[in-house]
């Protein structure tokens, strides 16, 4: 006759997949998952583990493990079609900055042009006569620091 387990915590299922999700990661096997988790735990399976355990495991497992930053700048939402060139054409002159002067220049350049100007609190929500200013900003600068290099 088979007991009922206990019941488990509504996170612990979750926690489970990321375990084995970092090992995957990582190139951990399961005699080798096994043994961290008894080196941490005391306990010889993930299955008698409690969350806080659970948690320890996850930790250790990520450890050392580099992030993944890819932009450094904040993302953008996908943009409109009537304004995804204009946005494009931003990105652009913002690469090309970047390019010129050695220094990266992020959204948060156009952002503080966009605000510095009143045409809206950042690039996102300019209309279509902000964004026009903004390219015409940013391509004069441009302009400028190609002068001055």
């Amino acid at each position: 006759m088979k007991t009922d387990p206990a019941p488990r915590p509504p996170g612990w299922m979750k926690m489970l997949r990321a375990i084995h999700a970092a090992c995957k990661a990582q190139g951990i096997d399961d005699s080798a998952r096994h043994d961290v988790v008894r080196q941490i735990t005391g306990h010889a399976s993930l299955s008698d583990c409690n969350a806080t355990e659970l948690g320890r495991v996850l930790n250790h497992l990520n450890r050392g493990r580099p992030r993944k930053h890819i932009f450094e700048g904040r993302r953008r939402v996908t943009p409109a079609p009537r304004r995804a060139d204009q946005l494009a054409k931003i990105d652009a002159l913002l690469a090309e900055l970047h390019r010129v002067t050695g220094k990266v220049h992020t959204l948060k350049y156009a952002d503080a042009i966009a605000k510095k100007n009143g045409y809206a609190e950042c690039v996102d929500f300019c209309d279509a006569r902000g964004l026009r200013y903004i390219i015409g900003a940013l391509t004069r600068t441009l302009h400028y620091k190609n002068q001055s290099a």
